[in-house]
């Protein structure tokens, strides 16, 4: 019987545990980042920063002068923004090849939409 009881008290904690969905966010695209024109100079994609999630990611580093995609998924749209909340007119609105990019204005934010 104690052991039914201690039983019954465990399940009861467990169940007043709280839970939380964890939702984590996927890279879906990756770009590289250079400080300098023309993707040249420092290069800013240590540690996973040349990856991109779905919607708007902005620019937090000096890398802000030129972007090469390395990859995005076939009917994702890449947009290079001027500003951090990707709501400005982006330059370039379908960033599809391996070319180099660049705004002129430093690279504020990029938007993902798959």
């Amino acid at each position: 019987m104690q052991y039914f009881t201690a039983f019954i008290t465990a399940l009861g904690l467990a169940n007043a545990v709280p839970t939380y969905d964890l939702v984590v966010r996927q890279a879906i695209a990756s770009v590289d980042r250079y400080a300098g024109p023309g993707c040249t100079g420092t290069i800013c994609n240590i540690a996973g920063s040349g990856d991109l999630h779905a919607g708007c990611n902005a620019i937090t580093d000096s890398c802000t002068a030129s972007l090469k995609l390395n990859y995005a998924p076939t009917g994702c749209k890449v947009t290079i923004w001027t500003d951090s909340t990707c709501s400005s007119v982006g330059q370039f609105s379908n960033v599809t090849s391996f070319n180099c990019y660049a705004l002129g204005p430093p690279i504020k934010s990029i938007s993902v939409v798959c």
